[in-house]
């Protein structure tokens, strides 16, 4: 599958180029959207009442997720340049900075490496090592991050049915479901729903002034490329003044299919899922696998095979 575009997308969204971006997205926006899911009251209820759940960052299981890195010594020099550092200095040193010595600070490509042999000339004592100095900043970016993804909720889909691993961790062994949707006409989803980038670096930028609305859904965009088998397209909700959606109104699943093992599962959730599905007249395909392959098959028109009474 080419995905080369993605990144292209991204970029042009990161820039906040909606012209090129929205076009390049609609061209590639495909036909069906798969929601993996483990059988249980709750996705019982979402297929019942015709939602899906907004999950927040936090909960999810990449500890990358919405990772960003700053420039530290970018952001160091502009701290370097703020009338804040130079006031601070001289309040706490006794002392003024030269115009030379401010304009080595704020152009230098080790900022901080300056600051202490000019410190040193000076015979001022620093509290903070050079390593200090970054952690303390590194704790300031990752305070930011964490306050600023807990306006973000998500939900994931992939655009694939047949992954053996996402069967396996997203659907309990296999034990599950998979519900297919069509989000071509959906005024909500279909403007929010994105791609997701798969990258081996973690997103960088400048300043904090550069981290954005748009940088912040750009990070929960991107994740590892061991992910990539994942080809994970995500729905993402930004708080709005005191709005924050928790669930999402969508139509009908197109299908619904069965994970291999799903009769495992307590005969009453079965019965009353399958209820569900048939009362709402929605196709059910039973997942097997392939005789001589490693890969899983559908049967179709399960439903005219006495799935329900299995």
């Amino acid at each position: 599958m080419d995905t080369d575009w993605i990144k292209i997308y991204w970029d042009f969204m990161i820039k906040e180029d909606f012209e090129n971006a929205i076009p390049l997205k609609d061209l590639h926006f495909p036909e069906s959207f798969f929601k993996y899911r483990r059988l249980s009251e709750k996705t019982i209820e979402t297929l019942e009442d015709n939602y899906i759940w907004l999950a927040e960052i936090s909960s999810l299981n990449d500890p990358f997720e919405c990772s960003i890195q700053f420039d530290n010594d970018e952001c160091l020099r502009e701290y370097y340049a703020s009338k804040k550092f130079i006031t601070n200095f001289n309040s706490i040193t006794g002392q003024d900075l030269t115009k030379q010595e401010i304009e080595i600070l704020t152009t230098d490509e080790k900022p901080y490496e300056r600051f202490i042999e000019i410190c040193g000339k000076r015979k001022i004592q620093l509290q903070l090592t050079a390593k200090q100095q970054i952690d303390k900043i590194q704790q300031r970016w990752k305070e930011i991050i964490d306050e600023s993804t807990q306006n973000l909720r998500i939900c994931s889909f992939s655009t694939v049915k047949y992954s053996l691993l996402l069967w396996s961790h997203y659907s309990l062994d296999h034990k599950g479901i998979c519900l297919e949707y069509n989000f071509q006409n959906h005024e909500l989803v279909r403007p929010f729903i994105q791609p997701v980038l798969y990258s081996d670096k973690v997103h960088k930028i400048g300043k904090f002034e550069d981290y954005t609305t748009m940088q912040m859904i750009g990070s929960s965009l991107i994740k590892s490329i061991d992910w990539k088998y994942e080809r994970e397209w995500r729905l993402t909700i930004f708080k709005q003044k005191e709005k924050f959606p928790q669930k999402v109104t969508v139509e009908k699943p197109k299908a619904i299919y069965l994970g291999t093992c799903f009769y495992k599962n307590d005969k009453k959730l079965i019965s009353k899922f399958l209820g569900i599905a048939k009362n709402k007249n929605i196709q059910v395909y039973q997942m097997d696998k392939h005789p001589t392959e490693f890969r899983l098959i559908e049967k179709k028109n399960t439903t005219d095979n006495n799935v329900f009474t299995k």
